[in-house]
């Protein structure tokens, strides 16, 4: 069978290439191209069934790529709004110091899914409290730490990534299983002038606490706890 040499004229051609749709959406042409396939020798014609098929797919996959990451973005942003809601709750409830360093270090660390959580306290007098997870330390050191977190009034919290800088590596002696990321929270803002207190999340997911994700939640977290913290530290020194 000979391959015929007839070609499609400019003019048609050009109209085709500009609307596609006229094949792609013409259920007569494309009938007629499937069935052509059954002949032997038909090297010229184009599967355009495949064609669509993986445009069509290929649309579909981009779709589905922006709505999970929509669907995403906003289960996370649920999931941070409903989890600070269960945090201050939890909280709220304690009614000492005790509590609330316990409540930390349970309920809150399950709840933020940190593998450690740990809370320092520099003051004028030393806080004995069975948790290992209270800790004192030296007026310098927490103030050490402040200024290398950047800490301040109005930047209330710090994520680090790097496990070189990780404070927990260094409070444990590295010791502790294995920590990848952190957020240091500062708890100064409604403590008296000598207190200083930092809280420090631990997560072994190098990406939990990274700078390109957002801390708003933090930031309320670290002033309840301040708030919280400092009324039980001052009752428990009386």
């Amino acid at each position: 069978m000979l391959k015929s040499t007839k070609k499609i004229s400019s003019k048609l051609k050009k109209a085709l290439i500009e609307n596609p749709h006229w094949i792609l959406n013409d259920l007569e042409i494309i009938d007629q191209l499937i069935a052509s396939e059954n002949y032997k020798n038909n090297g010229n014609i184009v599967d355009l069934r495949d064609i669509f098929l993986k445009k069509t797919k290929s649309q579909l996959e981009d779709l589905s790529r922006m709505h999970n990451h929509t669907i995403s973005a906003a289960y996370e942003n649920f999931l941070g709004a409903s989890n600070l809601h269960r945090c201050i709750i939890k909280i709220l409830e304690q009614k000492n110091l005790e509590s609330l360093i316990d409540t930390l270090c349970t309920d809150i660390k399950e709840i933020l899914k940190c593998s450690v959580l740990i809370l320092l306290f520099s003051g004028k007098n030393k806080v004995v409290l069975k948790n290992p997870y209270f800790i004192n330390v030296k007026n310098e050191e927490i103030k050490k730490i402040i200024r290398s977190a950047k800490l301040t009034k109005n930047n209330l919290t710090r994520l680090e990534s790097n496990t070189e800088k990780l404070y927990t590596s260094i409070i444990f002696n590295k010791h502790f299983p294995k920590i990848c990321s952190e957020a240091i929270l500062s708890l100064c803002t409604y403590s008296e002038d000598n207190n200083k207190s930092i809280l420090i999340l631990g997560s072994p997911d190098k990406l939990f606490f990274n700078e390109k994700n957002k801390t708003d939640y933090l930031d309320v977290l670290a002033k309840v706890v301040s708030i919280q913290f400092n009324n039980h530290i001052t009752a428990y020194k009386k």
